[in-house]
C-alpha cells in the first residue's frame, strides 16, 4: 500500500471524481480517501496514520492546526492571499494536474535519501526553538561533546553565526562549500566535506553569507546528511537547525530525535505554536519523535534530553 493521501471537500461530487481519479493511477504513490465533512474525516483519522491531507478553505486553517500531517489547501482561486506562507493548489483543473502537483509537494516535504533505504545504525538528534537566543547552538554542541565521549559523533550548525567555543575564529565557510557540492551534484561530494575536530567532535559549520542557508531545500538537507554519513560510520549526528529554514526544516523532517527548547509566557507559546504548524508542513509524524524541554542552564537542560531520549 501506498501513503494514505486524504481529500477533504464539502462538495461530492467533486472529491469522488478526484477519488476514482487517484485510485486508478497505475504504481499510484497514494492510496486515497475522500471526505464530505469534517466529523467523517475525524472518525477515519482515529484508525488510520494519513501522510498529507487536501483541504479546502472554510476548513483548512482547523485542520491544518489539528492534524499530525502536512496540509495542503485547495483553493478555489488560482492567485494565493498576499502574507500567507501556506501550500496551495488550484481546485479547479484537471484531476492529472491536482494528481501531479499533490505528489511533487509530498515529495518535496518527504525527501528519502539514499541512506534511508539501507540500514543505518546512526542516530540523528535535531535541536530547534521557535525564537531565536533560547540556547539552541549551545544545548546541540553539549549533546555533541557528551556524546562523543563514548559514540562516534559529528556535530552539524546551520546557525551561521555560531562558532564553537573553542574552535578557532578562521572566518570557515565548510557548510558553504558543503552546500555548494550539493549544488554542483559531485560525485564524491563526502571527500570534499571539511570537518573540523574540536573538543573531539567532528564539526561541519560556517557559511559565507545567509543566502547560502535560505536557498537551500529539504532534498538538500537529505544530500547532506548523507554525505556526512559516508564520511565516518558514525553513531550520532546532532544538528543545530538554527533559525526556520527549508534546510533546517529537512533535517528536523529525518531526525530520530527533535528537541525543542520551549518558553513559558503567552508570547512565547504563541510563537511556539506557529512554529509546529510550520514544521508539520514538513516533518510528518513529529510528535512521536519530539522531546519538549524547558529553557534553563544549558547542563541541566542536557541531562534532561539524556535522561528522556533513547
Amino acid at each position: 500500500m501506498g501513503n494514505l493521501l486524504a481529500i477533504l471537500d464539502e462538495e461530492a461530487e467533486y472529491v469522488c471524481r478526484l477519488l476514482r481519479y487517484f485510485n486508478s493511477k497505475k504504481g499510484k504513490e497514494f492510496e486515497a480517501a475522500a471526505f464530505t465533512n469534517e466529523e467523517s474525516f475525524r472518525q477515519y483519522e482515529k484508525k488510520h496514520e494519513i501522510d498529507l491531507l487536501v483541504c479546502e478553505e472554510m476548513l483548512y486553517k482547523a485542520m491544518a492546526e489539528r492534524v499530525r500531517c502536512p496540509t495542503l489547501l485547495l483553493s478555489s482561486t488560482k492567485r494565493v492571499r498576499e502574507g500567507e506562507d501556506i501550500p496551495v493548489i488550484y481546485k479547479y483543473q484537471s484531476a492529472k494536474d491536482i494528481f501531479d502537483e499533490i505528489v511533487r509537494y509530498y515529495r518535496e516535504k518527504t525527501p528519502v535519501p539514499a541512506y534511508q533505504s539501507q540500514k543505518r545504525e546512526a542516530k540523528i538528534f535535531t535541536v530547534c526553538s521557535a525564537a531565536g537566543g533560547r540556547g539552541v547552538s549551545t544545548l546541540a554542541y553539549t549533546l555533541a561533546k557528551k556524546k562523543a565521549k563514548a559514540n562516534r559523533t559529528v556535530f552539524l550548525s546551520l546557525d551561521p553565526f555560531y562558532l564553537p567555543e573553542k574552535a578557532q575564529a578562521d572566518g570557515s565557510g565548510a557548510l558553504t562549500e558543503a552546500i555548494y557540492f550539493i549544488r554542483q551534484n559531485s560525485a564524491k561530494f563526502s571527500e570534499r566535506l571539511k570537518l573540523k575536530t574540536v573538543e573531539r567532535v567532528d564539526c561541519l559549520y560556517g557559511v559565507a553569507h545567509w543566502a547560502d542557508l535560505c536557498d537551500c531545500t529539504g532534498e538538500d538537507a537529505a544530500k547532506l546528511l548523507e554525505g556526512i554519513l559516508q564520511v565516518e560510520p558514525y553513531e550520532f549526528v546532532v544538528v543545530d537547525a538554527g533559525a526556520f529554514t527549508a534546510l533546517s526544516a529537512g533535517c528536523i523532517a529525518l531526525a530520530d530525535k527533535v528537541i525543542l527548547i520551549s518558553e513559558e509566557g503567552r508570547k512565547a507559546q504563541g510563537k511556539e505554536q506557529e512554529f509546529m504548524r510550520q514544521i508539520k508542513l514538513a516533518a510528518a509524524g513529529i510528535e512521536e519523535r519530539l522531546f519538549r524541554v524547558a529553557r534553563q542552564p544549558v547542563e541541566i537542560m542536557a541531562e534532561e534530553v539524556f535522561a528522556g531520549v533513547d
